[in-house]
């Protein structure tokens, strides 16, 4: 059943919420506090595309992606459900995003450090803690970073409602918002920072009857996207293959062969490129 009001957690509403450039002061000051760092610069992208995922969802969109500082790229991924690969997710958006992020010809060197925020509506690690913080650490020395340049967060909105009980911070002030579950919390949150204060006036605005109607359309045509892919997949997959293969000048019947493409699909798309 779809809920009648969606609430912030809702990968819609986050996105329309705060990727506007009205609103770049509300995720740059979440950013900042999950991310514990000053931001002076934020270019905000909604919808990213990813493309060919796996067998059972062959489409990926990361949620809201933004470049702070002109270094860092940030994914943050929202998810209301458990579908049991959010890990599998996390490492996968951050990869794709790493191998697009450097021009042809560029070093190594000039590759941002990326950064991966999934905020889940349910629990994810054994850990009492709400938010953990994740890189990759040298197996046997668990403090020796051996790779910098990559982090993962992930945040468990119930652990923060059974831990949190008024607002300590600016990153539980944000919760106490995004989550949206307790009037209480929430409006000590209101009350102690003025951009909350407006993130909420925004999304009543964006909540109320005409913009649900508009909400409401935004999550159907996301769903039929999500099933369009599903049923494309195999065939975007092929096609995609078939380009790279043709880019690499390699021989046609092979790439039919390795495709299942016909001679005619080939010949359409080597036209289109």
């Amino acid at each position: 059943m779809t809920e009648k009001i969606k609430l912030p957690k809702d990968d819609v509403v986050f996105k329309n919420l705060f990727s506007s450039k009205e609103n770049k002061d509300l995720i740059k000051e979440l950013l900042e506090a999950i991310l514990e760092r000053k931001i002076n610069t934020i270019e905000v992208n909604k919808e990213v595309e990813t493309s060919i995922m796996h067998v059972e969802e062959k489409y990926g969109r990361i949620d809201l992606q933004a470049i702070i500082n002109k270094e860092t790229i940030v994914i943050i991924e929202m998810q209301k459900e458990d579908r049991g690969d959010i890990d599998k997710r996390a490492i996968y958006y951050a990869g794709k995003v790493i191998g697009s992020s450097l021009e042809r010809g560029e070093a190594y060197r000039e590759m941002k450090e990326v950064v991966v925020i999934c905020i889940l509506n349910y629990e994810m690690t054994g850990r009492k803690e709400y938010i953990t913080e994740g890189v990759i650490v040298e197996n046997k020395y668990r403090k020796y970073i051996v790779i910098d340049g990559v982090k993962y967060y992930f945040i468990e909105l119930p652990k923060y409602r059974k831990e949190v009980k008024e607002p300590r911070n600016k990153l539980e002030e944000w919760l106490a918002f995004i989550d949206y579950e307790r009037k209480e919390v929430l409006e000590m949150a209101v009350k102690n920072n003025e951009l909350v204060k407006k993130a909420k006036f925004t999304y009543e605005y964006l909540t109320g009857d005409e913009a649900q109607k508009r909400l409401q359309y935004l999550r159907e045509k996301a769903e039929r996207d999500e099933a369009a892919a599903k049923y494309y997949g195999i065939e975007i997959g092929k096609r995609e293959t078939a380009i790279e293969m043709l880019k690499n000048n390699i021989n046609r019947q092979l790439i039919i062969k390795c495709t299942g493409l016909s001679e005619k699909e080939l010949d359409k798309i080597a036209e289109a490129m």
